[in-house]
């Protein structure tokens, strides 16, 4: 009892121990996120997005007044002017300052309203961007998905060849060893072998550089390792084939973030004019400050020295005055004031509006608001030429897929026939009616077939998942 149930506990400990060494299969969903996640250029525009969204804070904080603190301590030597006193001397002295001053601004022809805006588009067209980028990921990991599919489906008919060549071999040397079948036959056969497991070992290889490429583009620390999973993928209508590329383009120009990024720019640049033209009037601001200062060069009396004040008299007798003690503040010495004190004696506070008109700025306002109106025109040129990309895109996308469709159909109705004349042709060779060379034509020719077909399969798979695409911002396979 005790020796079954070590030896299970074993076995359960071994099981485990292979579980945890068990290559991971990936799934298509599983490398879209984790390119999304792990890509260069996806972490750069979510970088762009998070530097936005600072630029969309201070401009934000900009309406608030600035605080501002300094303070300084000098040495000075020869003739000078004490800040503190104001006294010309020629002694060495130290002096400090120490200051707080704010400053608002109450008015500046709009700058700040329009600065908020467009930081806020700014911000909005990174998000745009990043969407962008993400999409772009996740078309070319779907790309290279499917290539893995397409190159898994030509090995199995690689595979098959092979074996098919093979069982006839086996029963070709049968029939040489019994004299019914030529020699001939045999060594044709032996060299379709050798060629059909060279088309095998080639196609494993495309298997396996398709397997890297997608690996690599994951940036796996180890491709070699890299496995993807086989999803049931059928073969989608022509729904999106039949229907007008100018429809699908009226619903991308909608989703798509590339030109939802373009029309916030545009916007933004709407904003950076205006913006620009605050440079031609006044600015209102407020300003404030409390200060104080210190010198070693002020100094206080010390000492103290007791005398005795008349009071009144006695009975009005002037001969009989009533004295009172009192200390009388009478400098016998002179020592530095505190630095404290002077703190306190020296604090200076005062409050000033300050109004600034432009009246010529070397033509910077004027150039710059031209910039500004320049650079409105690029963004919607810019706009314009998003549309045009996307426009030109669709219908491409479009053609493309109406044309892989086709070749899909007519692929299958080829692989059909091919099916049927390798069937009659396998008929014939059974009982001798057609030779070697004949049946080999046959069955390469279904092989060849098959191979068209699949790639004419994914392809046209490929293409209607680009027309999703742009009509739901979504790649789904």
């Amino acid at each position: 009892m005790r020796l079954s149930l070590f030896v299970s506990l074993i076995a359960f400990l071994s099981f485990s121990a292979l579980a945890q060494f068990e290559e991971k299969v990936w799934s298509i969903n599983e490398c879209v996120s984790y390119a999304i996640e792990n890509n260069i250029q996806v972490q750069q525009s979510l970088l762009q997005v998070q530097i936005n969204r600072n630029n969309r804070q201070t401009a934000h904080w900009d309406y608030a007044p600035n605080l501002n603190a300094s303070s300084g301590y000098n040495w000075n030597f020869g003739l000078n002017i004490d800040p503190v006193t104001n006294q010309i001397s020629q002694n060495t002295r130290q002096t400090a300052s120490l200051a707080l001053t704010s400053n608002w601004v109450l008015y500046s022809g709009g700058r700040k309203y329009n600065n908020i805006y467009q930081a806020n588009q700014d911000y909005l067209a990174s998000l745009y961007d990043l969407e962008d980028a993400k999409n772009d990921i996740s078309l070319n990991v779907a790309s290279a998905f499917l290539q893995i599919l397409l190159n898994r489906e030509i090995l199995a008919v690689a595979i098959e060849q092979e074996r098919i060549t093979q069982l006839q071999l086996n029963r070709t040397e049968k029939l040489v060893e019994a004299g019914s079948s030529p020699l001939g036959d045999q060594l044709q056969l032996e060299a379709q072998l050798a060629r059909d497991n060279q088309n095998r070992i080639a196609s494993e290889n495309q298997l396996n550089i398709s397997r890297l490429q997608l690996a690599n583009f994951l940036q796996l620390e180890d491709p070699d390792n890299f496995r993807v999973n086989d999803p049931d993928i059928s073969v989608p209508d022509a729904a999106l084939v039949a229907r007008q590329p100018g429809s699908i383009y009226t619903t991308a120009v909608e989703n798509q973030p590339s030109i939802k990024g373009a029309e916030s720019r545009v916007i933004s640049s709407e904003y950076g004019v205006k913006s620009s033209f605050a440079g031609y009037l006044p600015t209102l601001s407020v300003i404030g400050q409390v200060s104080t200062s210190y010198s070693d060069q002020i100094f206080q009396a010390t000492g103290t020295v007791q005398t005795q004040s008349v009071v009144g008299f006695v009975n009005g007798d002037q001969s009989q005055p009533v004295l009172s003690p009192s200390e009388v503040v009478i400098p016998t010495g002179f020592e530095e004031k505190p630095f404290g004190d002077q703190v306190n004696d020296n604090l200076n506070e005062f409050v000033g509006v300050n109004l600034s008109i432009p009246i010529f700025s070397r033509f910077q306002v004027r150039n710059n608001y031209q910039n500004s109106k320049l650079a409105l025109e690029q963004s919607r040129l810019q706009l314009e030429q998003e549309k045009n990309n996307l426009r030109q895109t669709i219908y491409q996308a479009h053609a493309d897929a109406k044309a892989s469709y086709n070749s899909y159909l007519a692929a299958e109705k080829t692989v059909e026939s091919s099916r049927e004349s390798f069937k009659y042709a396998e008929e014939r060779y059974e009982v001798g009616a057609i030779n070697q060379f004949d049946f080999e034509n046959a069955k390469n020719s279904l092989a060849v077939a098959q191979s068209e077909m699949i790639r004419a399969k994914y392809d046209y798979i490929f293409k209607i998942k680009v027309l999703e695409f742009y009509l739901t911002n979504q790649i789904n396979l």
